[in-house]
């Protein structure tokens, strides 16, 4: 999303007039998105536990990161310089699709990465672990 305002900054031609209270928000809207935004992705995860269809979790998690990400930008619209701009809306949705898109990308890394870890062989126990669990054993 900083990305996007960043070039919104550069093409509008209103240069570094707000960039410095732009990055402040834009790490705000981070730590907002993170303490947030983690605790709403692990309840959308344990209420799709049961659904199997990955897509089904993807396309979900896309929408609940295009949405949450709409009020952030409106908010910060202001540091643009854009405020006046008859087409602002075309380019919000664009944006929201695009941080819907790094959501949904995220869930389907975890998802991959939750397969690799499944077809993993498991490590071999540590020698002096063995030894130890021996000895107490025979006590």
């Amino acid at each position: 999303m900083s990305a996007y305002w960043v070039v919104e900054f550069t093409a509008n031609g209103s240069g570094g007039d707000y960039l410095g209270a732009f990055i402040t928000a834009s790490i705000l809207a981070v730590f907002v998105f993170t303490w947030f935004g983690s605790p709403l992705a692990w309840l959308t995860g344990r209420a799709l536990r049961s659904v199997t269809a990955r897509w089904v979790h993807v396309a979900v998690f896309w929408a609940l990161g295009a949405l949450a990400s709409v009020p952030v930008m409106w908010l910060m619209i202001p540091w643009t310089g854009l405020d006046g701009e008859p087409h602002l809306g075309p380019r919000i949705v664009g944006a929201a699709a695009l941080c819907g898109a790094f959501a949904a990308a995220g869930r389907a890394l975890a998802f991959t990465a939750r397969a690799r870890r499944e077809r993993r062989p498991p490590r071999p126990a540590d020698p002096e672990d063995v030894l130890l669990d021996a000895q107490e054993s025979g006590r």
